[in-house]
């Protein structure tokens, strides 16, 4: 894939870290969430390491946030489970 600048983090770190951006934003943020999170399978992250990103994220954004983020990253996995 082409990237922005090939010497900068990989696909993968940077929508892990968008994801953990976006669970702080919290309610605000719930398509964009289940967005990054379908183009973070997409790009190879394993829903082990969306569920870290989201757990970490939970403590800038406490854990309504977080809750609802993993709420709404399960959602997103089990759909990709039932293709």
């Amino acid at each position: 894939r082409k990237q922005c600048n090939p010497q900068g983090l990989d696909a993968k770190t940077r929508l892990r870290l968008t994801l953990q951006g976006l669970t702080i934003q919290g309610a605000l943020a719930e398509p964009q969430i289940r967005m990054t999170v379908r183009q973070a399978l997409a790009a190879g992250t394993t829903s082990q390491e969306i569920a870290e990103a989201i757990g970490l994220a939970g403590l800038f954004g406490g854990m309504p946030s977080m809750n609802k983020a993993m709420e709404l990253a399960n959602a997103v996995i089990d759909e990709g489970e039932e293709d």
